[in-house]
Parts: C-alpha cells; sequence; structure tokens
C-alpha cells in the first residue's frame, strides 16, 4: 500500500494542528480519508490504494493534488 505524506508550512515553517483531508477520484463515486491533524513537523500520512488519487485539503480549502502512482509527497506552503 502507498502512503502519501502531507507536510505543511506557514510563513516558512513546519505548521502543527492543520487538518487535512483527502478526496478520491473514482470513476464509480469518489469520497473522503478521515482528517488527520499534521504534527510538530507539519506532517500527515495516509495509507491509500494504487491508482488512486485525489485533492488534498487543509482546513477545508483546496491545496493541491495528490496520485498514488506519481504524487506521494505533497508540500502545501500556507
Amino acid at each position: 500500500m502507498p502512503t502519501v505524506r502531507v507536510t505543511v508550512f506557514k510563513n516558512g515553517r513546519p505548521s502543527a494542528g492543520r487538518r487535512v483531508t483527502l478526496e478520491f477520484e473514482r470513476l464509480l463515486g469518489g469520497g473522503f480519508s478521515n482528517s488527520q491533524n499534521t504534527d510538530q513537523n507539519g506532517q500527515v500520512f495516509f495509507q491509500v490504494e494504487y491508482g488512486e488519487s485525489g485533492t488534498v485539503y487543509v482546513d477545508g480549502s483546496r491545496r493541491g493534488k495528490w496520485g498514488s502512482y506519481h504524487n506521494t509527497d505533497v508540500t502545501v506552503h500556507l
């Protein structure tokens, strides 16, 4: 299973306590992951299935794209 790592920065520093959610884009209906809060390094980790992809949300705002084959390390600057 691939792992997607999302790292959130604000003012150039890791931002702890940010709510991160992944949206899944699927042919037969998408969905959302459970939300996780970033740790002291501004990071959260999600286990996903091969071939999945979607959008990264931070504190409810769309902030980027992820994909299990092409983009498993996402950096967000607020």
